[in-house]
């Protein structure tokens, strides 16, 4: 029986969701979860990864188990083992076929960047920038990325061969001097989005303009590209199917 997983977290206290020998990390504590519910080893399949640091609301994985629960039990058996840090949303049986990752159509990812006075409580939330920007230069530069292009400079995987993705659409919204910056896409390299967002500060605080980043894209290097904004700041929001 396969069943489909929505499951959010606080990225804080870990060493990104994949499996890490010796470090702790979502998928470990989840499946050590599923050890004590299934009596056996059961691997978890999610739609990406994400890295230490990074929080999610709707990341996606499956699971293949000789258990047959209801749905909602299965959420509860799990939910009651887990720590306070991961909580599964919801969980659905679904069709042997279904992949959480070769399925996926499309990914939404948001980025928040506070330009309120430092607060700790929030420290690893929201990249706090002391700062000022000029958000309407960030607007207009990121419609550069919109579409479907070649991101090898901003990427940190310098082995992967296809760097071709294809954005759909930046949103941007500012409310009470927090700006919350979505992205929307068929897939993202690794730390793409971050060194997308830390390109964007630079545009907005006129070290960069448009066209710099323009000329970045097109030259696909990755030198030219050097910044990486915090990983706090950065939310999994959802997957499509």
């Amino acid at each position: 029986m396969r069943y489909k997983a929505i499951v959010m977290y606080d990225g804080t206290m870990f060493h990104g969701f994949q499996t890490q020998d010796n470090l702790r990390t979502v998928q470990q504590e989840i499946e050590d979860v599923l050890k004590i519910i299934t009596k056996t080893e059961t691997k978890i399949h999610a739609a990406g990864r994400t890295d230490t640091g990074v929080h999610a609301l709707g990341q996606v994985f499956h699971f293949d188990t000789i258990v047959e629960m209801k749905e909602w039990q299965m959420k509860n058996a799990i939910n009651s083992r887990l720590p306070r840090d991961v909580y599964i949303k919801s969980i659905e049986i679904v069709d042997e076929s279904f992949h959480s990752r070769y399925n996926a159509k499309s990914k939404t990812y948001r980025y928040v960047i506070d330009l309120n006075e430092f607060n700790p409580l929030n420290k690893n939330y929201c990249y706090y920038y002391k700062y000022k920007l000029d958000v309407n230069k960030m607007i207009e530069a990121s419609k550069i990325f919109i579409g479907e292009h070649d991101f090898k400079s901003f990427t940190k995987n310098h082995t992967i061969e296809n760097t071709i993705r294809t954005i759909y659409d930046i949103k941007f919204n500012i409310e009470n001097n927090v700006i919350n910056i979505e992205f929307y896409g068929n897939g993202f390299l690794h730390n793409m989005i971050r060194i997308i967002v830390a390109m964007l500060i630079e545009v907005g605080n006129d070290r960069l303009s448009k066209e710099d980043l323009q000329n970045i894209m097109d030259m696909k290097n990755r030198k030219l590209a050097p910044k990486l904004a915090p990983a706090n700041g950065l939310y999994l929001v959802s997957v499509e199917y």
